[in-house]
C-alpha cells in the first residue's frame, strides 16, 4: 500500500472538520508570520525557503481574500498551496481557510492535491498526519529530498622532497655549505616514490520530485610521473625503474640513472670503473679505487683512497682523511671537502674547502679556502689562477709552497724539462770526451774502435738534437712564465715560512704578515 493509499484509508475514519470563520486580513498575515517563525526556529536550515513561502502564501491569500469579496460572495473552498526551494530539495505546505463559508479541505485531499503537484519523494508520511491536523495558516514541510553525496578526488602522497637537483652543482663562488646535507636523492630500483589513491565516487542524490540529483564528477590522482619512474600494477604507488638520483623536471619524479653504494666501500679489489655517476652513501677506505666518468658523490669521508672523475666534480660531504702518498683525488671539474688532510688533489677548475693541510694540489684555476678555519698550512699549492684563504700556516711553524697565475702544467714541463737536461749533460759530455780521445788515435783504429767511433757520434748527434729541441722549449716556456699575470694570492694572516712562485719570479716570506695580496708587477712580487 503507497503512503497516498495509507492516508487515504486514515482519513476516511476522520469526523467532519468544524466550520471556518472568517478573521481579519491584517491578523492573517499575523498569523502565518507567528506560523513561519516558530517553523524557522524547528527547522533553521529551511529559513530561506520558509521566508520565500511566506511571501508567495501571503500573496496568494491576498489574491484569494480579494477575490471572495467581489461579486455574490460565493462561498469558496479552503485550499492546500505547496512551495519549492530552488532546488527541489524542499516541499512545504500551508492550509488557506476557506472564504463566505466555503468547505474545509480533508488529509484526503490534500494528499491528491500533493500528488497532482509532483510530489513523490521523500514525503514526511510520519509528520503530516500531525502538521494537517494544527489547521489553517500553518506552515510545515511536507517532503525532503535526497542531496547527493560527494565523492572524493584521488589523491597523491609524496614520499620524497621536490628536489630539483639531478647532479652535483658546480659552485660558482668560494664556499659550499658542508653542514647541509647534499642536495641529492639517491634512490634504489623498486622504491616506491608516491602513494596513489583513486577517486572515491559520490552517491546520487534525488529532489522531492523523482529527478536524479548526479553526484559532482570527481577526478582521479595527478601523479608526476617522469623519467625512469612507472606505476605500480593496481595504480596505487610511482615507483623507481631504475637505481639513480631522484628528481624534478617540468613537474615530475624523474630518476637520473646511475650507480648508487648503500654504505661504505673499502677493501675493493681492483677498480671500480662507472659511466655516469657514482653516488656512495658511506665512506672510502682501504685502499679502494674509483672511477667514474661523471660526477662522485661521498657522503661520508675519504681515507685511503684513489678516486677519479674523468668529465665531473667530486664531493665529500665529510673531508678527506688521507695516508701520505696513498690518497688521491683527481676530478676534471670541481672538487669539494671540507678538509683535505695528506692528499693529493688534482683539480680541473677549482678546490673548495676549509681547511687543506700537508697536501699537494694541483688546480687549473683558483683554490678557495675561504669558510671555516680558511686555513692552509705545510701544503704544495699550484693554481692555475689564486689562491684565496684566511691563513696560511699556524704558530708551529711549517713550510707552504705556493705558486699561481700559470697553467701548474708549465711549471711541471719546466721542471721536467730542467730535469731531463740536467740528467743528458753527463752523458752527452761524456759521449764528446770518448769520441775525442778516439779520434785522436784516427791512424791507429782498429775496425771494431771505427765502428765503435761512429756510433758514438750518431748517439752524440741524438743527444745533441734532443738537448736542442728540450732547451728551446724550454724557453718557450720561459716565454709563456714571462707573459703578465692576473693570478694572486690572498690571505689575512701569513706565519712563517711562505715560499711564493709567480712565473719565473720567486720570493720567500721568513715573517709574520697580515691582509696580504700577493702578486706581480714590473717584474716584482709584490706583497700588498
Amino acid at each position: 500500500m503507497s503512503i497516498f493509499d495509507r492516508f487515504i484509508a486514515k482519513d476516511a475514519a476522520e469526523p467532519e472538520r468544524e466550520p471556518f470563520h472568517p478573521i481579519p486580513y491584517r491578523k492573517r498575515f499575523a498569523e502565518l508570520d507567528r506560523s513561519g517563525q516558530e517553523a524557522v526556529e524547528r527547522y533553521p536550515e529551511d529559513r530561506k525557503t520558509i521566508e520565500d513561502f511566506l511571501w508567495a502564501i501571503k500573496a496568494s491569500s491576498r489574491e484569494r481574500h480579494t477575490k471572495s469579496l467581489e461579486g455574490e460572495l460565493l462561498p469558496m473552498k479552503a485550499a492546500a498551496r505547496f512551495f519549492l526551494s530552488r532546488d527541489r530539495l524542499l516541499a512545504y505546505a500551508c492550509l488557506l481557510p476557506p472564504e463566505n463559508d466555503g468547505e474545509g479541505i480533508t488529509l484526503e485531499e490534500f494528499l491528491g492535491d500533493l500528488h497532482f503537484e509532483g510530489v513523490h519523494h521523500g514525503i514526511l508520511e510520519g509528520d503530516i498526519p500531525e502538521d494537517f491536523a494544527r489547521g489553517y495558516l500553518h506552515v510545515f514541510p511536507v517532503a525532503r529530498g535526497t542531496p547527493p553525496q560527494a565523492g572524493e578526488d584521488g589523491g597523491v602522497t609524496e614520499l620524497f622532497p621536490r628536489r630539483s637537483s639531478m647532479r652535483l652543482e658546480v659552485q660558482s663562488g668560494s664556499e659550499v655549505e658542508f653542514g647541509q646535507d647534499v642536495q641529492l636523492q639517491p634512490i634504489r630500483k623498486g622504491t616506491v616514490i608516491c602513494q596513489i589513491r583513486p577517486p572515491t565516487p559520490g552517491i546520487d542524490g534525488m529532489d522531492v520530485t523523482g529527478q536524479v540529483l548526479p553526484s559532482p564528477q570527481v577526478f582521479g590522482a595527478q601523479v608526476a610521473q617522469g623519467e625512469n619512474t612507472a606505476l605500480s600494477r593496481d595504480g596505487q604507488a610511482l615507483v623507481a625503474c631504475a637505481d639513480g638520483i631522484l628528481y624534478m623536471e617540468n613537474g615530475a619524479f624523474s630518476i637520473h640513472a646511475q650507480k648508487i653504494v648503500d654504505g661504505d666501500l673499502d677493501q675493493f679489489q681492483g677498480t671500480l670503473r662507472i659511466s655516469g655517476n657514482l653516488y656512495i652513501g658511506g665512506s672510502v677506505d682501504g685502499g679502494a679505487s674509483v672511477e667514474a666518468t661523471g660526477e662522485i658523490v661521498v657522503n661520508g669521508r675519504v681515507g685511503q683512497a684513489s678516486l677519479t672523475s674523468t668529465g665531473g666534480t667530486i664531493r665529500v660531504q665529510q673531508g678527506i682523511y688521507g695516508t701520505k702518498e696513498k690518497t688521491r683525488l683527481t676530478a676534471a671539474g670541481q672538487i669539494q671537502a671540507p678538509v683535505v688532510e695528506w692528499a693529493e688533489i688534482d683539480a680541473g677548475t677549482s678546490l673548495i674547502a676549509e681547511t687543506v693541510s700537508n697536501s699537494s694540489v694541483r688546480c687549473g684555476g683558483t683554490v678557495y679556502v675561504m669558510s671555516g678555519r680558511g686555513l692552509i698550512t705545510n701544503s704544495v699549492i699550484r693554481a692555475g689562477d689564486s689562491i684565496l684563504c684566511r691563513r696560511v700556516g699556524n704558530l708551529a711553524g711549517g713550510r707552504s709552497r705556493f705558486s699561481v697565475g700559470y697553467p701548474p702544467q708549465l711549471l711541471e714541463d719546466r721542471e721536467r724539462i730542467r730535469e731531463e737536461l740536467a740528467q743528458m749533460q753527463p752523458t752527452i759530455d761524456m759521449l764528446w770526451d770518448t769520441v775525442t780521445n778516439l779520434r785522436r788515435k784516427s791512424a791507429r783504429l782498429s775496425e771494431g774502435e771505427k765502428l765503435l767511433l761512429a756510433r758514438l757520434v750518431e748517439q752524440r748527434r741524438l743527444y745533441t738534437e734532443k738537448q736542442e729541441a728540450l732547451t728551446a722549449e724550454l724557453k718557450a716556456l720561459h716565454k709563456e712564465l714571462d707573459k703578465k699575470t692576473k693570478g694572486r694570492i690572498r690571505c689575512e694572516k701569513v706565519y712563517p715560512v711562505l715560499e711564493i712562485q709567480i712565473g719565473r719570479l720567486k720570493e720567500e716570506i721568513p715573517l709574520e704578515d697580515e691582509n696580504c695580496n700577493i702578486h706581480c708587477e714590473q717584474s716584482r712580487i709584490l706583497m700588498r
